[in-house]
């Protein structure tokens, strides 16, 4: 793909699929998924605390260590996990029967390939807790890889013993070179919304030139922390070629997903969701950042589904 760094080809990922066998009925909901991460911890905690290295494990999988480099420091976001979770294909909101099976799509990330074992035993930890609030107790009965060429590899079974599993492996920019030209325009959706800052306040409205910043971040800060990469030594030339995209059409707002806090306290929390159609042509050196961030998802709480987008051909309705 044009413009796309050759030391993508260094990015490894690895692509998982968790199945979960519902115990009981369950409401999925957006907030359930967004609101994943405490009661992961939690679990991972419990399922990882006795185990040899296991706290240097769960470290690792929540909280990646800060750079020694004070440049890099400065450069980039704080290291997030090395997992990316995204919303399952049924969509929100969707009711699962006892018995029904929910698939979710996990990335991991370089270094992060080799934390997937300790996330399967966080996730297996999880079922009997529930998914959300003590509701949709779940169990992991398989995890499945997914091969460069798309097909699903079982990998483990309920009952098998959690060891270490060989993963198939894609690298970044052979993802980039195999996906779709989008010679039409190209509509950019998020899924779930994205809450992101700009100097200590959430962006309540934006245009793709202020969005484009937190893409670029995201995916620089993620490949120099799990990658060992740094694949933009510049990013004016991004930034000013950002400025350049044609915008055809944008329902691009604030959604709140959830209340925080209770009575007087209480505050919406939410994020930008909607969509925006880009001209295929204007993206030009901003393309393969826009396409990678469609893997991380953006903004707080991105590893653990806010913020997904997905890319796709639309025309303007005008």
């Amino acid at each position: 793909m044009g413009g796309a760094p050759e030391q993508l080809r260094a990015a490894e990922f690895s692509s998982l699929i968790f199945r979960l066998e519902f115990l009981d009925d369950f409401h999925l909901t957006e907030e359930a998924l967004l609101r994943m991460r405490r009661d992961l911890r939690q679990a991972a905690r419990s399922a990882l605390d006795m185990e040899p290295g296991g706290r240097e494990r769960l470290a690792l999988l929540f909280e990646p260590p800060l750079s020694s480099d004070p440049v890099a420091l400065r450069r980039f976001q704080r290291p997030g996990p090395p997992f990316v979770i995204h919303p399952p294909g049924c969509g929100f909101p969707h009711d699962f029967e006892m018995g029904d099976q929910l698939e979710l799509p996990v990335l991991f990330w370089g270094n992060g390939r080799h934390l997937v074992e300790a996330f399967a035993k966080a996730l297996r930890a999880l079922g009997p807790v529930g998914f959300h609030r003590g509701q949709g107790l779940f169990d992991l009965v398989a995890v499945e890889a997914v091969a460069s060429g798309g097909e699903k590899v079982r990998i483990w079974d309920e009952g098998q013993r959690i060891g270490r599993w060989v993963l198939p492996i894609q690298d970044a920019l052979w993802w980039l070179e195999v996906q779709d030209d989008l010679a039409e325009n190209v509509a950019m959706d998020f899924v779930t919304p994205a809450r992101v800052m700009s100097q200590g306040r959430p962006l309540f409205r934006a245009s793709f030139s202020q969005i484009f910043p937190f893409l670029l971040r995201r995916v620089t800060s993620m490949l120099f922390a799990h990658c060992d990469l740094e694949v933009v030594s510049d990013s004016s030339p991004l930034l000013a070629s950002a400025r350049q995209v044609e915008v055809l059409e944008s329902t691009l707002a604030w959604r709140d997903w959830r209340v925080l806090g209770e009575g007087v306290k209480e505050q919406d929390l939410g994020g930008l969701a909607g969509s925006m159609i880009l001209g295929a042509k204007s993206l030009g050196e901003v393309d393969w950042v826009l396409r990678l961030a469609s893997l991380f998802n953006i903004g707080k709480g991105a590893a653990y589904g806010a913020g997904h987008f997905s890319l796709s051909g639309r025309s303007a309705s005008r």
